[in-house]
C-alpha cells in the first residue's frame, strides 16, 4: 500500500515543482526619462492565432492592430481581412509575413504600443518642422514601422503651405521621421 502512495505522490510533486507554462519569455525594457518601464510577454499566456481562428484572442489582436493604426474590423472572427492585415504589420515589423499570430507578432504588437505612448505623433511632427520649418505641413497613416536596423519611425509626406495656398499640392517629398531627430527623405 505504501508503494502505490509513493508512486502516485512523486508525479504530483515533480509537477508541483516544475514551472508553470511551457512558452517563451520575452522581456524588454523601454526608457522615458528616469521612467523605466518593463513589458513582459508570456506567449503561453496568448495562443497562436491564424485564419479561421474565433475567440475574444482574435477580438484582442484586431483592437490592437487598430489601436497602432491599421484598418481592421473587429469582430473575433480571424478572416482574410485580418490575416492580410496581420501580414501588412508583420512586413512594416521586419517579421515574417505568414499572416500567423504567434509570439513574435504578439510582442512587435505589444512594444508597438509602448513606442507609441514615447514616441507620439505629435513629437515626430515636432521633429520634421524643426528640420524642414514651420512652413511645412505633414501627413500620413499614422503608423510607427520599424526599418531594417529594428529603428521606429513615422513616414510622412511633407508639404509647403505656401505652395498648397497657391492652388498645388505642396508636395516637397516623403520622409522617415526617427525619434533620435532624423529626418531621412525617400
Amino acid at each position: 500500500m505504501l508503494k502505490k502512495k509513493l508512486l502516485v505522490m512523486i508525479p504530483t510533486v515533480a509537477l508541483m515543482l516544475a514551472p508553470l507554462g511551457t512558452g517563451t519569455s520575452i522581456t524588454h525594457a523601454a526608457s522615458k526619462g528616469s521612467e523605466i518601464q518593463k513589458i513582459e510577454t508570456k506567449a503561453e499566456t496568448r495562443p497562436t492565432l491564424r485564419k479561421g481562428s474565433r475567440s475574444s484572442y482574435v477580438r484582442d489582436l484586431q483592437q490592437s492592430l487598430k489601436d497602432v493604426k491599421y484598418n481592421v474590423g473587429v469582430d473575433g472572427i480571424f478572416g482574410t481581412q485580418t490575416q492580410n492585415v496581420v501580414r501588412e504589420f508583420q512586413v512594416d515589423h521586419n517579421l515574417s509575413s505568414d499572416g500567423i499570430v504567434g509570439p513574435l507578432t504578439w510582442a512587435a504588437l505589444d512594444e508597438n504600443k509602448v513606442e507609441r505612448k514615447q514616441f507620439t505623433e505629435k513629437d515626430a511632427i515636432a521633429l520634421g518642422k524643426k528640420k524642414l520649418g514651420n512652413n511645412i505641413v505633414f501627413s500620413g497613416d499614422g503608423r510607427l514601422l520599424k526599418d531594417g536596423k529594428g529603428k521606429s519611425y513615422y513616414h510622412y509626406k511633407a508639404a509647403n503651405k505656401d505652395w498648397i495656398d497657391q492652388g498645388g499640392t505642396g508636395t516637397i517629398g516623403w520622409y522617415h521621421i526617427y525619434k533620435d531627430g532624423r529626418v531621412m527623405e525617400q
